[in-house]
């Protein structure tokens, strides 16, 4: 399998290739309308089990396929607007997905774990979880002590912040410290 990846690349390093068919780069965060399935439908070893739909927001619906790798942590998938769906896509296709617990009613802020690393020129950051999020050009640091820029920020509060993803705009609007 590595051979094989190693050829489609180019002839890049099997090391690295293998890493990024491991990644979990969202490219979709929507809130769902519900999760929905014909017959029993759970999230548990890393992996979906049954074939379910997701039906977000906007009005997308999206499969969640019997197999694909996932996690969960929201409770009750089913119910309205209860969950947050991040997902990495291939196309209209589901490579990995994960459900959160949405953020309370009438805020659009959804925390994450805190950013370990910021990647591809600031655009993207690798969050303590191995989740990788989009970020918006300016990122708000929401701490009483000032920073100069996100990646002192980074590098100063380590795991002492959380991450803050603003569903409107699908992706990383802000940084808050804990406690704070």
């Amino acid at each position: 399998m590595t051979a094989l990846l190693w050829a489609c690349q180019g002839g890049s390093s099997s090391t690295a290739v293998v890493m990024n068919a491991n990644s979990r780069r969202i490219d979709l965060i929507a809130q769902t309308s519900t999760i929905r399935s014909d017959g029993t439908w759970s999230v548990s070893g890393g992996s979906a089990h049954g074939d379910a739909t997701a039906v977000l927001q906007d009005g997308r619906v999206l499969t969640l396929a019997d197999g694909t790798l996932a996690e969960s942590s929201c409770l009750f998938p089913d119910a309205l607007n209860a969950c947050v769906l991040l997902a990495d896509t291939l196309g209209d296709g589901v490579v990995w997905f994960a459900l959160v617990a949405a953020p309370t009613e009438g805020t659009t802020e959804l925390e994450l774990p805190a950013i370990e690393m910021l990647l591809d020129g600031v655009t993207y950051a690798q969050l303590t979880n191995g989740w990788e999020v989009p970020l918006l050009d300016k990122v708000v640091r929401r701490c009483k002590e000032e920073t100069p820029n996100l990646t002192a920020f980074v590098q100063k509060f380590a795991d002492r912040h959380v991450t803050i993803v603003d569903l409107a705009q699908s992706q990383v609007s802000a940084v808050r410290c804990i406690g704070q």
